[in-house]
């Protein structure tokens, strides 16, 4: 492994190991001691289930030896028969036993909150519900009092039962009137072994219940009791026992103020180390964790540390044994939970100080933060919606950032309403993320407004290469942008080939035509020469020939090449295009002769006027016409109709070629196409190419048409 790698990966398990460990420093800090220990610990007093189960015993207590002291279950049992009898002779239906409510014991079943027992108010007495006699009492009344009987019994046997069965607690009544004990619960409470004994005079049991206060009952009627936890109490009662020991053990180590100290000093013999050993890699990763900081916006950060502050302040002032009850009751994800937040606390605030120091430094910083370039990138996104004229989505645009904003503001004034930290909190989550959503929405908008934009400027042709675009939404733009690069690339590659290649052919011929030029003078001056010899009089024949096949040749492929490379210019003029047809007929009709073709020119009018460079149209006829008199069948007709419409001029020339056209007659525009795939007649391929420019630079249009052996051009002038 590299050693480069090593060092980052050693580096970044001791900084993470650090924040770690400042955190749990941070949260001990905060741990408070509890107000007891050892030596001062009261198992009544200090664990909640214990006190909530021992006030509960308390109230069966007094309710059987005070509430209850002057029952007589037998005589209750025995009138509450009598009353069955009674109902039972006379005709009347009794109510289910299931119907009366039943008031049982605070067993252990019951719910432990206290606030929930039920008290006996439905006599002052409950012996007096039993002394009446039953002829006395009307037959509503009778079956009420049956019903309260059925309860004060059936609780009477309930708490009797409880009492006597009940293995946390033991109890000793002692009668200050009799002096002695007159009730208890074990064979000799005062000799057994207990953890602990209270007495029912004790401030946890001032309680109000039965319309008096717990602990102060016993003593309006002469009585005193005490409360012991024996050793052979229940399973669970130990439990709570040995968790109240092991929560003094763990607030001991948790809440001394030496294990924050033990922390912070680990974490910074590891800062020291790091800053000694492996400065410039430290440097380097938290520079970079600081620029992701940075991007965040402020607006969103600093609520956030409003409400984290606030939890510190508050989480410093309450009595909290917060870790020590996680340990103790085995709450070890929530203890994860709770480094986690504090690990993110510390960052966070680490991070905001460091981002203030160096906003007190250069506070030109603030114009380079994200909020501020955020809010310049909407104000152009919005001015260049407004320029599209795209008023739809510009006032879309412009709702959404009407809306951030408005979410922002919000977020702001919820931190008024801070003492109630966990709504604070939800609404500022609440917020973040709705802003977040609005945003996306926002850049998507502009996205869209942006790509329409620029397909129009690159149509309208004001642009030629729109501007790297980042960030979400954006792949279509510079995928577009990456088109029109490309597509200029190779334009302007095609364009540099055409125009090297009309060079070239220039060039060629300008070089061409020198020599050529000496060449055609000489052979006329060697024909005036009159030579005896045939041979030589036939050689120079065929010379004089080549060369001037070579000229035109030359001449046609010079032409060509300023047509397609835009050099050639139009001297245009209103001419009779009729008149212009019939002198080219006129000087080609030796050649019309020879060829033993007949033109047949067919017009709708005797003079037709158009706007045209007369010299370069007449060459357009003279291409045509010769093409004719070389590709069509001796003895045959040719047609030519010129007919005016209202702004254009079409004419067509139609003839029956001598050969078959197994092609495509498009491709005889092509350069250097021949219709004669054999290439016996003169001609250099270039006489409907340079025909078509020619037409083409008019702004007419030209096109080839066969059938069978019927060839035919169109042209479409404008007038």
């Amino acid at each position: 492994m590299d050693t480069k790698y090593q060092n980052k990966l050693a580096v970044s398990f001791l900084l993470i190991f650090s924040l770690i460990l400042a955190s749990a420093g941070f949260l001990t800090s905060f741990e408070k001691k509890l107000d007891f220990d050892e030596n001062n610990m009261s198992y009544f007093k200090d664990s909640a289930e214990i006190n909530k189960g021992v006030i509960r015993y308390a109230k069966n207590l007094q309710r059987y030896y005070i509430y209850y002291r002057n029952f007589d279950i037998n005589e209750a049992t025995l009138k509450l028969s009598e009353i069955d009898n009674y109902i039972a002779t006379g005709v009347i239906t009794p109510m289910p036993r299931d119907f009366y409510a039943k008031i049982q014991p605070f067993s252990e079943g019951e719910n432990n909150d206290t606030s929930s027992d039920t008290e006996d108010t439905s006599s002052p007495n409950p012996e007096t519900l039993y002394q009446f006699n039953v002829e006395d009492l009307t037959i509503d009344t009778l079956i009420d009092r049956q019903a309260e009987l059925s309860d004060a019994i059936n609780n009477y046997n309930s708490i009797e039962e409880y009492l006597l069965s009940n293995e946390d607690f033991h109890y000793s009544l002692y009668s200050n009137v009799l002096c002695r004990v007159i009730a208890t619960n074990t064979n000799d409470f005062y000799t057994e072994g207990s953890y602990e004994t209270i007495n029912i005079e004790d401030p946890i049991f001032s309680i109000e219940f039965n319309n008096e206060l717990l602990n102060q009952s016993f003593i309006n009627h002469g009585l005193s009791c005490d409360i012991s936890i024996p050793v052979t109490t229940s399973m669970s009662t130990r439990e709570q026992m040995l968790l109240l020991r092991q929560e003094i053990e763990y607030n001991d180590i948790l809440s001394s103020p030496i294990l924050p100290l033990c922390l912070f000093g680990t974490v910074a013999m590891i800062a020291c180390y790091l800053y000694l050993y492996h400065k410039d890699v430290t440097k380097e990763m938290l520079h970079r964790i600081y620029e992701k900081y940075e991007k965040i916006p402020s607006i969103f950060i600093l609520p956030l540390m409003v409400i984290l502050i606030i939890f510190v302040i508050r989480h410093s002032r309450l009595n909290m044994y917060i870790l020590t009850k996680s340990l103790v009751n085995g709450s070890y994800f929530m203890l994860f939970g709770m480094l986690v937040m504090a690990c993110i606390i510390s960052l966070l605030f680490a991070l905001f100080m460091c981002k203030v120091l160096s906003v007190c430094r250069n506070p030109k910083l603030i114009f380079k933060s994200p909020n501020v370039k955020y809010a310049a990138e909407a104000v152009m996104d919005i001015k260049l919606a407004l320029k599209t004229k795209k008023y739809l989505l510009t006032g879309l645009l412009i709702f959404e950032a009407i809306v951030i904003v408005w979410l922002i503001g919000i977020m702001y004034i919820s931190l008024l309403g801070a003492n109630f930290l966990f709504r604070t909190f939800i609404i500022y989550v609440s917020l973040t993320v709705a802003t977040i959503v609005c945003a996306v929405i926002f850049k998507a908008t502009v996205a869209e407004i942006k790509l329409r934009y620029y397909l129009q400027e690159l149509a309208d042709g004001n642009i030629d290469t729109i501007p790297e675009e980042t960030g979400p939404f954006t792949t279509s733009i510079n995928n577009i942008n990456k088109i029109n690069t490309g597509l200029q690339e190779n334009v302007n590659e095609i364009l540099k080939s055409e125009r090297l290649k009309t060079e070239l052919i220039t060039n060629v011929s300008h070089d061409l035509k020198t020599p050529l030029t000496s060449i055609i003078s000489y052979v006329s001056l060697l024909k005036e020469l009159n030579l005896d010899n045939e041979k030589a009089q036939e050689y120079i024949s065929v010379i004089d020939s080549k060369s001037r096949r070579l000229k035109v040749l030359i001449d046609d492929l010079f032409e060509a090449s300023k047509l397609s490379s835009g050099q050639m210019k139009l001297d245009k003029m209103y001419s009779d295009i009729v008149a212009l047809l019939d002198q080219t007929l006129g000087e080609l009709s030796y050649k019309i002769e020879e060829a033993e073709i007949e033109f047949i020119v067919s017009t709708s009018s005797d003079s037709i006027l158009v706007n045209i460079d007369g010299q370069k149209m007449w060459r357009v006829f003279d291409n045509l016409i010769n093409n004719i008199l070389k590709y069509s069948a001796k003895g045959t007709r040719a047609y030519i109709d010129i007919k005016e419409e209202e702004k254009t001029v079409s004419i067509v020339f139609k003839n029956v070629a001598n050969y078959n056209m197994d092609f495509d007659a498009n491709e005889l525009f092509e350069r250097f196409k021949r219709g004669d795939p054999s290439r016996t007649t003169e001609g250099s391929g270039l006489g409907l190419s340079i025909a078509k420019s020619i037409v083409e630079l008019h702004g007419g249009i030209m096109n080839i048409i066969t059938d069978g052996d019927l060839f035919k051009i169109s042209i479409v002038l404008p007038k």
